[in-house]
């Protein structure tokens, strides 16, 4: 009887000293943070105008600003002797710097070896976020620092919702709860998540009785469940929101280009510090010395190959420095092993490989994900509804090194589908996963903190729980860590440091306030006005609005303008005149069209069939299976646009289904 109570005793007693802890903490801060309320709970300015009518539709598709092409960014970059800023990275925080520093008025380069959120950028979790983990720690730990993450990032996520309100929206989320004790328990921590964000706040959390929950979320197994809480936090399109960025940097006078290596950094050979980059056009070969006041560092998992150019004094990675190659036979070097082989022993970079899956829709409510709270090794996985599939994740597996294009694998993926049958009262089957795939969660050390002789395997010497910044010796500026909603805050303290160490005119950031490409004017009745103009189904005006904002009138002028513009890309390239025409949308699986292919080829610098398989469109992540039935229909409308010879088409068919082969399915 006793063992009975103390088992019983024990987690109401961690309750009550929950509910305790946190009513001190919120007087604890309460006094630190009133005296920061205006900067941490401020509005942000009233956003532009929306659009109210067919005519502004027609107007942005007929005046629509295109932007410059490839060779006219490269011919900027070719004639301008010194750029203020140079950055190496084109992920979301590579991006974000060039458009906080662009729209300073600073004349900025971007130099992207892959393309735009080829790495870890557009495999994440899709979440705007604050971080409940963070809130559970500060509390018990009442730690200010943690409180500070998550504080920080509630307020990021509310101007992500604003400055891309096509790409970004309030997803509530649904916390199953099987014990009576937990239910206080989580009730606490979702109002104080929702006290925390202040007036940055999206929705108020509120509680379920397990009937309502099981009216929502059918697949629960509602016999044994108590109750549920919901909390509200911010889901997004990654990838097209790293594009956008791109984009928006471009419109403000930024030269950004995707698939150029930075060979080696250019130091001043009296005093060492860096001058600017040696950059090869993978597409040609053809190599740039770009020059610059100062450079910044923005590789994410790949931060430990730019920081060996910076510690040698050739300027080269340590595959080339410690062998004494002579760097004039470079061209007849494997160039494509360059970065792969100079990260396989990260000093700063702490690695882990973080795999996410999709499934059917019906494996989680339409409009409501699922937060499993803690897994079976004591992580957390969400079940979240995204482009009309679920995604469910994420694993933490550490890394040795940082692989190129990490794989998930047949554990990861199993592991997964475990921890989703806990909360499921049908089979979960392995058929069911449409794709899989691993991405890196690039945790830092402060290198300036690791001893001369480390080699990066102490995992704990320096590790930096946010993102941190910190300037070299020879002036090169690296930002590492930190996460997807806190990307700007992240990029505008990285221009502040770029300034100062640049001696660069001092204005401040405006990327507080500053509408996205796509965002400007946007509402959610921007589907209806495309349908009503264009005469296309919701289905599809509902697809271009929210992944291409206020540009996707664009898109619909080029299905207007020619039927084979019509065809969905699993068809391009084919002879289908008995479908010219009569193509209907509505009998589509998948939207992505022939007009999309051109749109991005012209609009958004997609250079391969993966640029948009994956990250212009999500095809690939969604449905691998169908993705590589549209390789070849891709590559047949690139080639086109683009020139393509057929040892060319023949090589992008290869290389796109070889990597969608490594999508789990």
């Amino acid at each position: 009887m006793y063992s009975r109570l103390s088992r019983v005793s024990r987690p109401l007693k961690t309750t009550l000293a929950i509910l305790t802890v946190a009513s001190g903490s919120l007087l604890t801060y309460n006094h630190f943070y009133l005296n920061q309320s205006s900067l941490l709970y401020s509005d942000t300015k009233p956003l532009k105008t929306s659009l109210n009518s067919e005519e502004d539709l027609q107007k942005i598709a007929n005046g629509s600003y295109k932007p410059p092409s490839r060779s006219e960014l490269l011919s900027n970059l070719e004639k301008t002797k010194k750029f203020d800023v140079l950055i190496i990275g084109g992920g979301a925080t590579g991006t974000g710097c060039a458009v906080d520093a662009s729209t300073r008025g600073l004349n900025v380069a971007l130099m992207e070896m892959n393309d735009f959120a080829s790495a870890t950028s557009s495999k994440s979790t899709k979440m705007a976020h604050g971080g409940v983990r963070y809130l559970e720690k500060a509390v018990f730990q009442l730690s200010k620092a943690q409180l500070d993450l998550v504080i920080e990032a509630l307020n990021e996520r509310k101007h992500m919702l604003q400055t891309a309100p096509h790409l970004c929206k309030i997803l509530p989320i649904m916390i199953p709860v099987y014990n009576y004790w937990e239910v206080p328990y989580f009730y606490a921590g979702c109002k104080m998540y929702d006290f925390f964000a202040g007036s940055q706040n999206l929705k108020s959390a509120y509680l379920l009785s397990k009937t309502s929950a099981g009216q929502i979320a059918p697949m629960l197994d509602v016999p044994k469940l108590k109750a549920a809480l919901v909390y509200h936090d911010g889901s997004f399109n990654d990838a097209r929101m790293n594009v956008s960025l791109a984009v928006t940097a471009i419109e403000n006078g930024a030269t950004v280009l995707n698939y150029m290596e930075v060979e080696k950094l250019i130091k001043d050979p009296k005093t060492g510090k860096i001058q600017g980059a040696t950059v090869r056009d993978r597409e040609t070969d053809k190599k740039y010395d770009v020059m610059a006041k100062v450079v910044v560092n923005s590789t994410g998992p790949f931060s430990d190959n730019i920081l060996q150019m910076d510690r040698n004094k050739s300027g080269y990675p340590d595959i080339f420095d410690k062998a004494n190659i002579d760097t004039s036979k470079l061209p007849s070097i494997d160039h494509d092993n360059l970065s792969r082989i100079a990260v396989d022993n990260p000093k700063m970079v702490v690695p882990s490989a973080g795999v996410h899956i999709i499934l059917p829709s019906y494996y989680c409510p339409k409009d409501m994900g699922i937060l499993d709270v803690k897994t079976a090794d004591g992580r957390v996985m969400f079940f979240l509804p995204w482009q009309d599939k679920v995604l469910a994740g994420t694993t933490d597996i550490p890394m040795k090194k940082v692989p190129e294009n990490p794989v998930a694998t047949e554990a990861d993926i199993e592991d997964i589908l475990s921890e989703l049958q806990h909360y499921c009262k049908f089979p979960v089957k392995r058929e069911d996963v449409l794709s899989a795939w691993a991405g890196i969660r690039p945790l830092v050390r402060d290198p300036r903190k690791l001893s001369p002789n480390s080699k990066g395997d102490d995992s704990t010497q320096g590790l930096v729980r946010s993102h941190f910044i910190f300037t070299s010796e020879n002036n090169l500026v690296t930002i590492a860590g930190g996460k997807w909603t806190t990307y700007r805050r992240m990029a505008e303290e990285t221009i502040d440091e770029a300034i100062k160490v640049g001696q660069l005119p001092n204005k401040p950031s405006v990327t507080k306030d500053l509408i996205l490409s796509g965002g400007e004017n946007w509402t959610p009745n921007t589907a209806a006005l495309l349908s009503q103009k264009y005469h296309i189904p919701s289905s599809l005006s509902k697809y271009l609005s929210e992944n291409y904002g206020t540009r996707a009138p664009i898109i619909c002028e080029l299905l207007k303008k020619d039927k084979k513009n019509e065809l969905p890309v699993t068809l391009a390239g084919k002879e289908h005149n008995e479908i010219l025409g009569n193509v209907d949308f509505q009998a589509l699986r998948y939207p992505y069209t022939v007009a999309e292919v051109k749109y991005c080829i012209d609009n958004e610098y997609s250079r391969t069939a993966l640029d948009f398989l994956l990250r212009r469109t999500r095809f690939g992540f969604l449905d691998a299976k169908e993705a590589m039935n549209a390789v070849e229909g891709t590559v047949s409308i690139m080639g086109d646009e683009l020139n393509w010879d057929s040892e060319k088409r023949s090589l992008e068919i290869k290389k796109s289904k070889e990597y969608i082969k490594t999508l789990g399915v």
